[in-house]
């Protein structure tokens, strides 16, 4: 058995490296290390500060986006959360909606002692983009049931000063995987 060494592989014609079906071709992240509250006037949807931009090496290429969101609201609120593509859904439900709201992360906040907890949410979409140009993913939330209401991250809903309240991260990752 011989061994192969080298210092550099590209493709055919020297120029890049190689796209090798199923491998990790380059992973970017955000991560938000501040509290964020949402407008309580709106119901709307609006982008909050955890973003990543990627640029993909080939048209061909899927994006994994994965992340930890962690993230309160008011008792009696729902909260929704998503990931939009250069500010586009993507991979949401193809139900017939009707007044239901499309979203990647849904949660009510059903009691008063529910204010005082962060509720973690993983994210996990695979995005097929077609595309070789800069892809901006931004988490964005709201609590479209009902204005007057904000969706939270990185704080419990109360924000007291006390050794029982805290303050944690949340992240966005992409990984162009390719195909």
């Amino acid at each position: 058995m011989g061994t192969l060494r080298s210092n550099r592989i590209t493709d055919v014609a020297g120029t890049a490296s190689p796209i090798i079906p199923g491998a990790v071709l380059q992973v970017k992240q955000g991560i938000l290390t501040t509290k964020w509250a949402s407008s309580s006037s709106s119901t709307a949807f609006e982008n909050t500060p955890l973003s990543v931009t990627i640029t993909p090496q080939s048209t061909s290429s899927k994006i994994l986006i994965t992340g930890m969101i962690n993230f309160s609201g008011e008792s009696g609120n729902h909260v929704d959360f998503k990931v939009v593509r250069n500010g586009a859904d993507i991979l949401l439900s193809t139900e017939t909606m009707g007044s239901r709201i499309k979203s990647h992360i849904h949660y009510y906040v059903a009691s008063a002692n529910d204010i005082y907890q962060i509720q973690t949410a993983p994210l996990n979409l695979l995005d097929e983009p077609s595309s070789t140009s800069a892809l901006t993913y931004t988490l964005q939330a709201g609590t479209p049931y009902s204005a007057g209401y904000q969706a939270i991250l990185n704080q419990v809903a109360t924000d007291t000063d006390a050794a029982y309240n805290a303050y944690t991260v949340s992240t966005i990752t992409a990984m162009e995987i390719g195909v």
